[in-house]
């Protein structure tokens, strides 16, 4: 996935996501020509969990993985971190299960001191 995307390209991207869950459906539902409401139910909310996970995917890695022009500071030294890579997280909400892109950041001074912005308010929903 880019790294930061325009407001047109994360709508693109969404609506392609939720066409290939209804095509998902589709197929499912032509192997399942029988099924209740509720099994149709059933598959549609699975398929949905995924759905809302690429998403909100789409939604905050097109928009911010935390990577700053200026460089955050270690909470131990107070001294300049670099920016090493970017690294995946996922995140469990109710919804859907989210797997972020974030910037890595570590300090030179300090061993083993590390930091994804933007931080704890991207923290799951649990």
């Amino acid at each position: 996935m880019a790294r930061q995307m325009s407001r047109a390209r994360r709508r693109a991207l969404c609506m392609k996501v939720a066409e290939e869950m209804l095509d998902k459906l589709e197929v499912w539902y032509d192997a399942h020509p029988d099924a209740s409401f509720g099994e149709i139910e059933q598959q549609a909310r699975q398929e949905r969990r995924e759905l809302m996970g690429e998403v909100l995917a789409v939604l905050i890695n097109g928009r911010d993985t935390g990577v700053r022009e200026r460089a955050p500071r270690c909470e131990s030294c107070g001294a300049e971190m670099e920016f090493k890579d970017y690294r995946d997280w996922t995140v469990h909400g109710l919804e859907g299960d989210t797997h972020l892109e974030r910037g890595y950041y570590v300090c030179p001074q300090c061993e083993g001191q590390t930091t994804f912005p933007p931080g704890p308010q991207t923290a799951s929903a649990d």
